[in-house]
C-alpha cells in the first residue's frame, strides 16, 4: 500500500474515532425521552452516524483498491468484500454490513420515516463495532 493510501485510511480512521466519542457522550448522556424529543439531539446522532458509517465504508474501499480486489458496487458489499479477503472476522464482515444498511436508511430517510427507538437502540448497544473495525484495518496497516 502506498504512503498516500495509508494517509488517506489514518485520517479517516481518526475521523470515526472522532465520532465515536461525540456518540458516546450523546450515549452517556441521554436518556431514550430526551433523545426522541429533541431534533437537535437526533440530528447530531444521525449525522454522525451516517458520516462515521461512510467513513468506514472509504477506509473499506481504500483497503480493496490497495490488494487489487475489485471494488463491489453496494456499501454493505464491500465490508463482505473485505471479510472474505481475512480483513474482518465473519462476525465483523456481517455486522459491518448491517451497519451500511443503517447508513442508508439514515440518509434517505427523515423525520418520523427514521424509527427513533432504532438509533437510540444502536447508540446505545453498537459504538464498540466501530472500534472493533478499526483495531481491524489497524493490523492490515501494520503488515
Amino acid at each position: 500500500m502506498d504512503e498516500r493510501t495509508e494517509r488517506r485510511i489514518l485520517d479517516k480512521a481518526r475521523y470515526v474515532r472522532d465520532a465515536v466519542t461525540v456518540l458516546a457522550e450523546k450515549r452517556d448522556g441521554l436518556s431514550f425521552e430526551e433523545y426522541r424529543e429533541s431534533r437537535e439531539q437526533r440530528d447530531v446522532v444521525e449525522r454522525e452516524f451516517e458520516t462515521a458509517i461512510e467513513a468506514c465504508i472509504d477506509i473499506g474501499e481504500l483497503l480493496l483498491k490497495a490488494t487489487e480486489t475489485g471494488v463491489p458496487e453496494t456499501n454493505a458489499a464491500v465490508f463482505r468484500a473485505l471479510g472474505r479477503e481475512g480483513v474482518l472476522s465473519d462476525e465483523l464482515a456481517t455486522r459491518m454490513a448491517q451497519a451500511a444498511g443503517f447508513r442508508n436508511v439514515l440518509s434517505h430517510q427523515y423525520g418520523d420515516e427514521i424509527d427513533d427507538r432504532d438509533v437510540y437502540n444502536f447508540l446505545q448497544h453498537d459504538l464498540p463495532l466501530f472500534r472493533s473495525y478499526l483495531q481491524a484495518v489497524r493490523a492490515v496497516l501494520k503488515r
